[in-house]
């Protein structure tokens, strides 16, 4: 059920999970955005395949942050890393330093109200 017609939080058909599990667009765009040192003011949300820079990238099926280094977008480097799933799996990229402590990559996360499982 939504709790804000202006920030869809889940649990209904316009939560921005479509019947696949994935998130719409129209929702994408109402993530919460915040500030602060070494965080992005402008918080970007994208399916996971879709990564073209490195960063801490918060996970909203999982809760999980993962750590995209340089070397994981760029073309000829390995490890490439690819998620296969029937879903998308949303992220949103919080910091541009992928090895952000922890203790900062939480708080940044609480500012957004996002759980996490990290």
């Amino acid at each position: 059920m939504c709790m804000s017609k202006e920030r869809c939080t889940g649990g209904c058909r316009e939560s921005g999970k479509n019947q696949g599990g994935s998130m719409t667009s129209k929702h994408l765009s109402n993530l919460p955005q915040s500030e602060g040192p070494r965080a992005l003011s402008r918080k970007v949300t994208i399916p996971f395949n879709e990564i073209t820079e490195s960063g801490a990238y918060y996970c909203h099926d999982t809760g999980w942050l993962y750590r995209v280094p340089d070397e994981g977008v760029s073309l000829g480097h390995s490890p490439t890393m690819n998620i296969v799933s029937r879903d998308e799996n949303i992220v949103t990229r919080i910091a541009e330093d992928p090895w952000i402590p922890l203790n900062k990559a939480r708080e940044i996360c609480s500012n957004l109200d996002l759980a996490v499982n990290f």
